[in-house]
């Protein structure tokens, strides 16, 4: 039998535990049966005892990243047979420690959810920007909670979808009241046929164009980008994108989109050159994006470009 297992990231004092009481009171949440959470650290609110039990919730506690191993989910399966697994994740461990550690063939992740506590955000990002960053890199959801009315939407949607682009970002008061997302400005114009993408706007760009595809659909698309050629020959494809550096050098990473293009159409072109292309945009389901939806680009035109003066994006 599958078992979803489900695992609540952030850092220390984030509102992790908190989170988990909420989602176990919530109703379909939960299958019937039995729970086990896995405590990778000890926060400062903590689940009672009768809460636990009355969701038939048994806790294991982990202390170091090593112990979840092979071994811990074997025990965890033999002992308790459990309906779904949750995980309290350490924010300071790696994410990717998570489709790592020898889970059972049938169980499978059901969802990553990062808690980030709006008032040591600002400070974690100025001078701890890569511990603030590890817990984001895999979560589907991030909330930001205890926000005043003037933070920073913007900014901190700007940051972390450009290092995680397919994640939900909500904000959450201190009352525990959902606020409403802004909207970001775009820097440059897509209310025409032709959307022409500065070198500086291109990491914006990624981002609304997985955020609000419905503003390019049937539109070209034009920029400057890095030709990133299909490992396999004869492919049909390639991805145009550009590097970005979210916190640091070992943070850096490729950002495109699938492209598909006719026969020719890219010859004299290799791997890493620089090109300018004009592309026809589409949304739809691809192996490339975990057959999630994504950008699917039709290659219109291309010819050699200079590399430009910043080669790595922002998202400012």
């Amino acid at each position: 039998m599958e078992t979803a297992v489900y695992a609540f990231t952030g850092l220390l004092e984030s509102g992790k535990t908190t989170l988990i009481y909420e989602v176990v009171k919530e109703e379909g949440f939960l299958e019937p049966g039995d729970t086990v959470l896995v405590q990778c650290e000890e926060g400062e609110a903590k689940l009672e005892e009768a809460f636990l039990a009355g969701h038939s919730i048994t806790t294991v506690a982990v202390e170091k990243p090593e112990e979840l191993n092979a071994e811990l989910w074997k025990r965890i399966e033999k002992e308790y047979a459990p309906m779904q697994v949750m995980i309290e994740y350490n924010g300071m461990w790696e994410s990717e420690k998570l489709f790592d550690c020898g889970m059972p063939e049938d169980w499978y992740i059901g969802g990553i959810y990062t808690t980030v506590n709006a008032e040591t955000a600002e400070l974690y990002l100025t001078n701890m920007r890569k511990t603030f960053m590890e817990p984001l890199k895999a979560s589907n959801l991030v909330i930001i909670n205890r926000c005043d009315e003037d933070i920073d939407k913007i900014r901190f949607r700007r940051t972390i979808k450009g290092l995680n682009p397919q994640c939900q970002l909500a904000f959450e008061s201190r009352d525990g009241e959902m606020m409403e997302n802004a909207e970001d400005e775009m820097p440059f114009d897509y209310s025409g046929d032709v959307v022409k993408i500065d070198d500086m706007d291109y990491g914006l760009w990624y981002v609304d164009a997985i955020e609000h595809p419905s503003r390019y659909m049937g539109k070209e698309i034009e920029f400057t980008a890095k030709y990133c050629a299909s490992m396999e020959e004869g492919k049909d494809y390639f991805v145009p994108g550009r590097h970005v550096m979210t916190c640091c050098e070992d943070d850096i990473q490729f950002l495109g989109f699938i492209c598909y293009f006719k026969d020719g159409m890219t010859s004299g072109f290799g791997h890493g050159d620089w090109c300018r292309v004009r592309v026809s945009f589409d949304f739809g389901q691809h192996e490339m994006y975990g057959y999630d939806e994504g950008p699917i680009l039709q290659l219109s035109s291309i010819e050699t470009a200079q590399k430009p003066e910043q080669e790595l994006v922002t998202f400012s």
